[in-house]
């Protein structure tokens, strides 16, 4: 039996083309960069936040990320990490992570393309959508344990609070 795989790099423009369709029906600003992926800026509610579509060839998949505006402290680190674990227990597609070096926190999520030519318009469609309600869900719990020195825990209770309707 001899397989025949097909790369994102035999088919860059497909897949970019699927992003761009699928980020039309947003509200969010995005552009091609010289790497081949798309630079987003994220509408939230929370305020705008980069995002970033990137292929990458071995193994053959699509990486989605959205970088979080809030900055960690070294100092609280540790539970920045506790934080984490307890939120991506949580969610059901996409995870967060803390960049040590570079003290970034971000949502990430990749599609494997396993020899496919793009990704279908609902995948990309859900890892946005994922993307979007957990950086609105979870941004306050960041923010609680950066800013108002929170224990993860009280974090997570203040913003798993769900209303019924209004105020």
């Amino acid at each position: 039996m001899s397989l025949t795989t097909l790369t994102i790099e035999d088919n860059e423009d497909e897949v970019l083309e699927a992003i761009e369709q699928a980020l039309a029906h947003t509200d969010w600003d995005y552009d091609r960069d010289e790497s081949g992926g798309v630079q987003c800026i994220a509408s939230t509610r929370w305020g705008e936040i980069g995002a970033l579509f990137a292929a990458r060839q071995e193994p053959s998949a699509l990486h989605f990320s959205m970088t979080l505006d809030v900055k960690p402290q070294a100092a609280r680190q540790s539970v920045i990490g506790q934080l984490i674990l307890a939120i991506n227990e949580r969610l059901w597609l996409g995870h967060f992570d803390y960049w040590i070096e570079d003290h970034v926190i971000l949502f990430r999520h990749t599609i494997p393309m396993g020899g496919r030519v793009a990704p279908t318009a609902g995948e990309i469609h859900a890892v946005i959508t994922a993307g979007l309600e957990a950086v609105e869900r979870f941004v306050p719990a960041f923010n609680f344990v950066i800013w108002a020195g929170k224990s993860p825990e009280e974090a997570l209770a203040a913003v798993m609070f769900e209303t019924d309707g209004e105020a």
